[in-house]
């Protein structure tokens, strides 16, 4: 990683979810074509909140379509005259059911059952998911 990419990883304001951090440094570790990964790679990955700026927490005056579609706009146009390496659907669908499914479990207290009515999915796909996506599932409070 060069200097300028952990400076910007040291002034990201961390939720204090260690495996938020651990699964942005696989994903540069996966997307990441030279040697080296560099400042503007780690800023798309964190969004605008590396930069400094407050999080809007999705309330950035857009829909979630034109939020996902600037991201995916951001990561090809990373890869500047070539295209991604194959697997682009993957790696996508996979960045979005991560935090998609935490967020939910959080939300329903970690109670599957609930979560995975909520998500309108099988409490077993729910389940082989978090198991996949390395997810811990505990019991606490809800927040709503």
């Amino acid at each position: 990683m060069s200097d300028a990419a952990l400076e910007v990883i040291r002034r990201y304001n961390w939720p204090g979810n260690v495996r938020q951090l651990e699964h942005m440094v696989q994903r540069l570790m996966i997307t990441g074509h030279d040697p080296e990964i560099a400042a503007a790679e780690v800023e798309a990955v964190l969004g605008a909140a590396s930069t400094g700026a407050a999080p809007t927490h999705g309330n950035d005056g857009g829909t979630l379509a034109e939020s996902v579609a600037r991201h995916v706009r951001r990561y090809f146009e990373l890869h500047g005259d070539e295209l991604p390496p194959s697997g682009v659907y993957q790696r996508i669908m996979r960045e979005v059911e991560a935090p998609l499914l935490d967020i939910a479990l959080e939300y329903s207290g970690g109670n599957q059952l609930r979560c995975a009515e909520l998500l309108g999915i099988n409490r077993n796909t729910l389940r082989k998911k978090t198991n996949e996506l390395d997810i811990s599932v505990t019991r606490r409070r809800k927040l709503m």
